[in-house]
């Protein structure tokens, strides 16, 4: 019986996890930005971002790297979302050719590690972001 009585204040210690509201979830993602690629040829990863036990608040983000693989750039996106409290999976990658002066992309390929992402999907997150609402985006 004394050990029980013992116990009780260190229960007291850890306080049940707080749900965090939708607002500031959404807040969270809608400050991380969607698309980040470099010129040239990229490769890139399509990724699904959330808060942790929250997958319904989620949101799709490209992110492409001209002088990265596809593991680094997928490592670096981790860190970056851990800081802030963010959980990411890929989704699938594959290549970017990105010719700013032409405006043009092509979407084509896949990624050994994680597979090949869905191109269409990929290029409907491009033609959202304002940067590249004017160019012609070619799939294979």
């Amino acid at each position: 019986m004394k050990t029980l009585n013992l116990l009780a204040p260190v229960s007291q210690l850890f306080k049940p996890l707080q749900r965090q509201s939708s607002s500031r979830v959404n807040a969270l993602l809608i400050n991380v930005p969607r698309v980040q690629l470099s010129k040239g040829k990229n490769k890139y990863l399509l990724m699904m971002i959330h808060m942790h036990g929250l997958t319904r608040f989620g949101r799709t983000i490209v992110r492409g790297s001209a002088s990265k693989d596809h593991e680094e750039i997928f490592e670096e996106i981790q860190k970056e979302m851990d800081k802030i409290g963010i959980c990411a999976k890929c989704l699938g990658g594959g290549f970017i050719s990105n010719k700013e002066d032409k405006k043009v992309m092509k979407i084509y390929g896949c990624c050994k590690t994680f597979g090949e992402a869905p191109h269409g999907r990929t290029k409907d997150i491009l033609l959202s972001w304002t940067k590249f609402q004017h160019y012609n985006i070619i799939l294979p």
